[in-house]
């Protein structure tokens, strides 16, 4: 079995630039296969998260979601969104030239940075949003004895 080896001298900078903008040149003006989304891959909505005087806010972006099961479970320290945004309609589709609203089942994990009130957890769905209230827990208050020593 043989190999060949090229050598080559370090190139300037100009002709790197060159030849890079000639391999992106030579990717990009091809005709590029449209990629399969699998519905069995998970995909994350994008998320903000802010703090108020009163709670924690977690807001999810999730168009096209009426009326599908949203779970939002919340553990110690973390908050897990779980869902499945069903499949849209491309009826009458011949050809896909973009594909870029991804469907299927999705999961969000949210670390909270604080104690919240368990109990009081608010979720509410509109215009696309998953708002989360979480309220803040405030903090209990130990009184310690102190003993002497003997």
């Amino acid at each position: 079995m043989s190999r060949v080896i090229l050598l080559r001298r370090s190139m300037g900078a100009g002709a790197m630039q060159r030849e890079l903008e000639e391999l992106f040149r030579r990717q990009w003006s091809r005709q590029q296969p449209i990629a399969i989304r699998h519905r069995s891959d998970l995909w994350q909505p994008a998320a903000d998260v802010y703090e108020t005087d009163d709670a924690y806010v977690v807001l999810l972006e999730l168009a096209g979601m009426r009326g599908v099961e949203i779970e939002v479970t919340l553990t110690e320290g973390a908050l897990f969104v779980r869902g499945q945004r069903p499949e849209l309609h491309h009826e009458g589709a011949v050809h896909f030239h973009q594909l870029g609203i991804t469907e299927g089942p999705f999961q969000c994990a949210v670390y909270v940075p604080g104690p919240v009130a368990e109990q009081e957890v608010e979720a509410s769905y509109d215009d696309g949003l998953l708002t989360i209230i979480l309220p803040k827990r405030p903090p209990s208050t130990v009184r310690v004895e102190v003993s002497q020593g003997g």
